[in-house]
């Protein structure tokens, strides 16, 4: 019989982790960290000590929620989901969404001089790559999402008496188009699986909720589209800060420069080696060589090879560096802007985001701070539970789960 634990995540944005015991197999879905008590203990120069300090606090998961797990789950690679894989106490298998990706971010923890590296495996968790819409050994399907971090799935599992769905952190609307969308995450979303197979009953849907109470105005990603081509063509050089896991975010700048017919320039190593994942670039990027001290299948370039008709792509940690190292190199054009995307979450990027506009006034540079959600919005909730049509409702990620937002059915 299918029993299923929420043991975090219920009332806070983060940190879930989700237990589904059934018969003599358990499961756990995600493992994330808590930053939203990692910021009521740790600032400036207050860190952790370690792990059995984050678990004293509750910011990681306890070792004995782990007890008899037959596998660990991890939905996408935000921290608030991924966690720390050190913290698992005993061999286990972990599926990630991508092997390769989590092997490029695991260096960079790993020489953290921070608590990030805290974040790499231990020698004995055995790691395996989802395949999205294959159902494996233990009954679970991942389905593709949308979402701020790539790859990202839900996860289906087939029970024995019931079917579980968890969403993890997923946006209606992508933006990429259909067949796009197909060809970077390897098969439909999770939406338009369930809405081709109506047969699928979900017994218990556990979704997020995090935008359900939140004040922000919803910006589709089309509306976002529309907003970044009129930036574009009203600027000189436009320089775009990105999450480094967010694939679709730097798809949309390489189709903008094409249609604008301008030149892409990456100057982060994170964003270079995401973009190596894919191959289906419409313009020829360029990585800068000054910040991509990495080997890359993409041409290298100069700082001086700039001008302006270029989009330059850089990291939040990068972008003052880049823009003070053109004016000082003479390359910084008059009319430049500066598209500040918002990371989610943000906790994670810790970045002082009042201090950076400072330097982009300074250096005379337009700023625009961008947003579109990597969580669907209160208003599209009807039209999830409407395709889904589960038999009851889990609503975590969220501060308000008992939120009653709209009517459903």
């Amino acid at each position: 019989m299918v029993e299923v634990k929420v043991l975090s995540g219920a009332r806070s944005i983060g940190g879930n982790f989700i237990r589904i015991e059934d018969g003599d197999r358990a499961l756990i879905f995600d493992q994330g960290l808590r930053f939203d008590i990692m910021e009521r203990f740790y600032r400036g120069f207050i860190a952790p000590k370690g792990l059995r300090e984050l678990r004293e606090i509750g910011a990681a998961p306890k070792a004995e929620w782990y007890e008899g797990a037959n596998a660990i789950y991890i939905s996408h690679m935000h921290l608030d989901h991924l966690g720390l894989l050190s913290n698992i106490p005993s061999r286990t298998k972990v599926y990630l969404p991508s092997l390769s990706i989590y092997e490029v971010l695991e260096e960079k923890w790993r020489n953290s001089p921070t608590w990030l590296s805290l974040i790499p495996r231990k020698y004995y968790v055995e790691i395996e790559e989802l395949r999205p819409l294959e159902t494996d050994e233990n009954n679970v399907m991942p389905l593709p999402v949308s979402h701020s971090a790539y790859p990202a799935y839900a996860l289906l599992y087939f029970g024995s008496n019931e079917t579980v769905l968890y969403t993890g952190d997923f946006r209606v609307e992508s933006f990429l188009k259909d067949e796009e969308f197909i060809k970077v995450h390897g098969g439909i979303s999770m939406p338009e699986y369930l809405s081709e197979n109506k047969d699928l009953r979900v017994d218990r849907l556990i979704i997020e909720g995090t935008n359900l109470g939140s004040i922000r105005a919803p910006i589709s990603p089309a509306e976002e589209e529309a907003m970044l081509r009129k930036i574009i063509a009203a600027h000189t050089l436009v320089i775009a800060t990105m999450h480094p896991l967010d694939l679709e975010y730097i798809l949309l700048l390489d189709r903008l420069a094409l249609q604008a017919g301008r030149n892409i320039y990456v100057a982060s190593e994170g964003a270079a080696k995401l973009m190596e994942t894919v191959a289906n670039f419409r313009t020829r990027p360029k990585v800068i060589t000054d910040y991509v001290k990495i080997l890359s299948r993409f041409e290298g370039a100069n700082l001086i090879d700039l001008d302006e008709n270029s989009i330059l792509i850089a990291s939040y940690h990068e972008v003052i560096e880049v823009l003070r190292d053109l004016r000082n190199a003479g390359a910084l054009p008059r009319g430049s802007a500066a598209i500040l995307s918002e990371p989610e979450p943000r906790v994670e990027e810790s970045q002082e985001y009042e201090a950076i506009m400072n330097w982009l006034l300074k250096l005379g540079t337009q700023a625009y701070l961008m947003r579109t959600s990597g969580h669907y919005y209160p208003h599209e909730f009807k039209t999830i539970i409407n395709i889904i049509r589960p038999k009851r409702i889990d609503i975590i990620h969220t501060k308000t789960p008992g939120l009653n937002i709209t009517r459903c059915r």
